[in-house]
């Protein structure tokens, strides 16, 4: 009985997903129609509006925090650290991308503000040093653009050979929402 309850639950489901689709999947048909009728940059723009709406309704978070060998040229432009251990008085090098933070409009442009506070604590959490708005990122752009990248560089000297935590937390200062990422790191 509950097999034949459960299997109608996901027929009627199934049969009513179509007239719920919501806003991106009716962009994500749009784009389809227009691709199919050769208009592909119709397409990307359809796709853009719909990868719009999906930014505006994620919550803010740090899609990829890592150490790398120097600061990024851009967005995806970096080289990746091959280890987290760190001569004494070598800077730590971070790239940042983070996700979901909102854009304000003014004077024809869209802006966002993120900050970033840190941590350094040892690895049981004992904060050993931080500073609040140690990075700003004010970024202003015809369009809310999704590529957004931060580079940070942290000099950490004096700290005496150890494990540690890095604890980043990056503010949206118009949205007033937190994310935050932990990176651990060796000095030798």
């Amino acid at each position: 009985m509950l097999k034949r309850g459960f299997a109608g639950l996901v027929v009627l489901l199934g049969l009513c997903l179509p007239g719920a689709a919501g806003p991106l999947l009716d962009k994500a048909n749009e784009a389809e129609t227009a691709l199919s009728a050769g208009e592909g940059t119709r397409a990307v723009l359809l796709m853009r509006e719909a990868l719009f709406e999906a930014w505006r309704a994620a919550p803010l978070t740090v899609e990829t925090a890592i150490f790398v060998e120097a600061q990024a040229d851009g967005y995806g432009i970096y080289t990746e650290r091959a280890d987290n251990v760190f001569a004494e008085g070598e800077p730590l090098r971070i790239y940042l991308e983070p996700v979901g933070f909102d854009w304000k409009q003014a004077e024809g442009f869209h802006t966002s503000l993120l900050t970033v506070d840190f941590d350094l604590t040892s690895p049981d959490g004992k904060v050993l040093a931080g500073q609040k708005g140690f990075g700003r990122f004010e970024f202003k752009s015809h369009v809310p653009n999704t590529e957004y990248m931060a580079n940070l560089t942290l000099n950490v000297s004096g700290a005496e050979a150890g494990d540690y935590l890095l604890v980043l937390t990056i503010n949206d200062e118009y949205s007033g929402s937190s994310a935050r990422v932990q990176l651990p790191f060796v000095i030798k």
